[in-house]
């Protein structure tokens, strides 16, 4: 008798084996078509972020631009009275025209009590209420007077001073006899403006932005008629008229650039004269948005 020998099965596996495993021209054949794939989607991407001007290391180019800022400048220089620009643009660089130069903030500097008084919230861990919300929508909204000298009567002016010295002030100085005499200079309230996502409490920034964009249409003269719609604009005017002073700070933001302008004149000879000053400014700044 013969014994039964199950060679069969063996023989099957290995056959099954190689029916799994892919010849070697398959393999090849398949990882040459996986690198073109993965090949054209690096390249996809490439220019995805080539268009944004963020791949193969281009920069994206400063907002506005070295030449708008001197447009602005060369227009600044033709008006009356003594002026002042500042421009932070939208990589943080400072650059404009007698920067360093003092004036009076007038109701500009009721920004600068906002965000102490948000400040001295957020240290008390407390929300707005209707009380605080009474006194910093008028000071904002209508530039109330009445409002901001009971504002400053709460936080007092070392916590102003401490907002100054926070965002790097380098020429603020308080007012003597009242507060709209506060000094200050186009530069230091352009770096101001540009930190308020810093120096605003982070539950508050919101409201502040609400206040700062929703100002009343009677106060919206100069920088907001210009960039309007095109840009968000979060600002605040200041003026003593019997000085001819006639000021203005703007944080302006679009998708992807934010910078800030700052204007100062004093001398003007009517307030039409000096809202026309700082729109012109504003209108060389902006002649060529993105």
């Amino acid at each position: 008798m013969f014994s039964e020998r199950r060679v069969g099965v063996p023989n099957a596996r290995r056959a099954a084996a190689c029916r799994l495993r892919p010849a070697p021209w398959r393999r090849r054949a398949a990882l040459a078509v996986a690198g073109v794939t993965l090949a054209a989607a690096g390249a996809s991407t490439a220019r995805a972020f080539e268009y944004q001007g963020e791949g193969r290391g281009i920069p994206i180019a400063a907002y506005p631009s070295s030449d708008a800022i001197a447009a602005a400048e060369r227009f600044l220089d033709t008006r009356a009275g003594r002026t002042s620009l500042a421009v932070v643009d939208s990589q943080g660089r400072l650059s404009g025209v007698r920067l360093r130069e003092h004036f009076q903030t007038a109701s500009v500097v009721k920004v600068m009590m906002l965000v102490a008084y948000l400040q001295m919230l957020n240290a008390h861990h407390r929300g707005l209420r209707a009380a605080d919300t009474s006194l910093l929508y008028p000071m904002i909204h209508v530039s109330d007077n009445n409002a901001a000298s009971a504002v400053l009567a709460i936080v007092g002016n070392a916590a102003v001073a401490r907002v100054a010295r926070e965002s790097g002030m380098s020429d603020y100085a308080p007012g003597v006899g009242w507060w709209a005499y506060t000094q200050t200079s186009a530069a230091d309230q352009a770096r101001f403006f540009f930190a308020l996502e810093r120096l605003i409490p982070a539950q508050f920034y919101g409201y502040a932005r609400g206040l700062l964009s929703g100002i009343e249409s009677s106060q919206s003269w100069g920088i907001p008629p210009v960039a309007r719609p095109r840009w968000q604009v979060f600002f605040k005017t200041g003026a003593l008229p019997s000085e001819g002073l006639f000021n203005e700070v703007a944080r302006l933001e679009r998708p992807g650039v934010t910078f800030t302008i700052a204007v100062f004149t004093t001398g003007d000879p009517s307030m039409g004269y000096g809202e026309q000053t700082i729109q012109g400014v504003a209108s060389a700044l902006l002649a060529n948005a993105p």
